[in-house]
């Protein structure tokens, strides 16, 4: 790999990311910012082969980082490396294109080796959140959920991004009762956050599959 971007605002966690990654994989350029728009900024003139970057930054979202940079470069390998193990988080991230999700509490050894997986082919991934993507991934038949029409309604809404008083005064409904809604299709769906349901709306085709 000629060039690998940090984005990580620690600074003792941002230069370790840097050395593991210049260890693994020998890179010529290692470039390293603490925000989101010290990212923009590099990503001007540098396209890397790999980026490791976090969540919570400064100045905002690092997973909007992901998706910029693999529209710029969809060859660009992507790894979110964080401290966030949540669907919301999960989902959100490997949406906008990441190609691996690492949490930095695991052990320098045990990272280091799913960083060096990327080598061999192998996304990298921490045990916790391949279990996360295995436990929602369940099998078609336990997703033909019976949802009356007015929940697939409220579904195909929060799916797009409504909140839940936009949701009510779309279908003429009080705040109360489209939060009641939203509790039992969570219950339903056996969905925690707002990125589960809506991968649940997708695969039941209430959505589409490029639901912003």
């Amino acid at each position: 790999m000629e060039s690998i971007l940090i984005v990580e605002d620690i600074p003792e966690v941002r230069h370790w990311l840097g050395s593991v990654a210049d260890a693994i994989f020998g890179a010529g350029y290692v470039h390293l910012t603490d925000s989101v728009q010290g990212a923009r900024d590099l990503l001007r003139n540098v396209v890397p082969d790999l980026a490791l970057i976090d969540i919570g930054l400064p100045d905002g979202n690092g997973i909007d980082i992901v998706r910029e940079l693999k529209q710029l470069s969809a060859e660009s390998i992507c790894v979110v490396t964080t401290i966030y193990d949540d669907s919301e988080h999960l989902f959100s991230a490997l949406k906008a294109g990441a190609d691996g999700y690492l949490l930095k509490d695991e052990s320098e050894a045990d990272f280091s080796a799913r960083l060096k997986g990327i080598l061999l082919g192998q996304p990298p991934l921490s045990p916790s959140i391949a279990r996360r993507m295995l436990t929602f991934f369940r099998p078609s038949d336990e997703l033909s959920v019976s949802l009356t029409d007015r929940e697939k309604e409220v579904l195909s809404l929060i799916a797009r991004g409504y909140s839940v008083k936009h949701c009510a005064e779309l279908l003429g409904l009080s705040h109360y009762t489209v939060a009641d809604y939203v509790k039992v299709l969570y219950k339903k769906l056996q969905v925690n956050s707002r990125a589960e349901a809506t991968l649940r709306a997708i695969d039941m085709g209430l959505v589409n599959s490029d639901v912003q």
